[in-house]
């Protein structure tokens, strides 16, 4: 009814004008005849026309009444407009039902697409693990037939494939988060432990090695191959970016201000740059260590944030270029 009256409201003002035009008419006319216009008459003509002019708009607001009240109440998704009273309106309403048909097709088509495309990188990142696999293999089993410097270099190699079609894997499952999902009771400490034992052999290529300090006592609530992907991502990066020197890797925890439990990952590498650091879990970034060190998709940390996100935990960074830097899981319950 409010959004009713502010549309009559010009109407409204014109039969006013009008009115007061026909009666200054009149006026004149009575003027002219020496014969003054009884006040009673102004009135008169005031209540009638008035009378007129609301059976008018209460006749309009009546034929208009289900376009006020399906807008007002579905001003979000108004995919329906009801019968039209105007040869206007049913244009409106043919145009609007053709695009929102329009506009569902498109989407419609979309989501198959996005649908193959799912599949499609789901079978193509098993497919390519097999042959990973088999390289590993075969690499350990000429592990004496080689150098160190060229097994070195291809394990390197095949655990940045591995990283990646891991990357690629996850991302792919995040869009379909909810049907992936698994909440469990974890024991913190058994799960790093197993993580530090898959990075074994990066841990001693590159000189860097961990030091574990988390306590038995500690469980999460968590979904334990989700936040696996999260802290082997922390730990390829604190590896990624370690010093040449000998360096070290610490898993800790501690409680927060508000008593959560938090995973905290140190490095001793080289720091984020104070200007990148905001930027971490932006799609693609990769800031300076990225193009000077070595190659990064940027989309690790991105992939990290969501996904911490989805589980209901906090995920932070804090870092001081040329001294570390600290990835820090918060945990909703402890």
């Amino acid at each position: 009814m409010k959004d009713f009256l502010k549309d009559s409201i010009p109407t409204i003002l014109f039969f006013y004008t009008q009115l007061i035009v026909f009666i200054l008419i009149v006026q004149l006319f009575y003027g002219i005849k020496a014969v003054p216009m009884d006040w009673d008459l102004i009135i008169y003509l005031f209540i009638l026309l008035t009378f007129g002019l609301l059976l008018f708009l209460a006749y309009r607001y009546y034929r208009l009444r289900d376009y006020y009240v399906t807008i007002h109440h579905d001003k979000d998704n108004a995919t329906w407009l009801p019968d039209p009273p105007t040869q206007l309106l049913l244009n409106i309403k043919q145009q609007h039902d053709a695009q929102t048909n329009r506009y569902a097709e498109e989407i419609e088509q979309l989501k198959e697409q996005k649908q193959m495309e799912f599949h499609f990188i789901q079978q193509w990142v098993h497919q390519m693990k097999t042959p990973v696999s088999v390289m590993h293999l075969t690499l350990q089993k000429e592990k004496l037939q080689l150098s160190q410097n060229f097994l070195h270099s291809m394990h390197e190699e095949l655990e940045r494939m591995q990283q990646g079609l891991d990357l690629a894997l996850y991302q792919s499952r995040l869009q379909k988060f909810d049907r992936d999902f698994q909440v469990q009771q974890i024991v913190l400490r058994d799960l790093v432990k197993d993580i530090i034992q898959e990075f074994k052999s990066s841990f001693i290529r590159n000189q860097v090695y961990p030091e574990l300090t988390i306590e038995e006592k500690y469980v999460v609530t968590t979904d334990s191959k989700w936040l696996r992907f999260v802290i082997s991502q922390a730990v390829s990066n604190a590896i990624k970016y370690s010093k040449d020197e000998v360096a070290k890797i610490y898993f800790c925890t501690s409680l927060s201000d508000d008593h959560k439990l938090v995973l905290q990952i140190t490095d001793t590498g080289y720091g984020i740059p104070r200007e990148d650091i905001n930027r971490v879990f932006d799609p693609f970034f990769t800031g300076k260590n990225g193009r000077k060190f070595r190659e990064s998709t940027g989309m690790g940390l991105f992939l990290s944030k969501q996904i911490c996100t989805e589980l209901g935990h906090e995920l932070t960074i804090t870092s001081e270029e040329g001294k570390g830097t600290t990835v820090s899981i918060h945990f909703s319950h402890r």
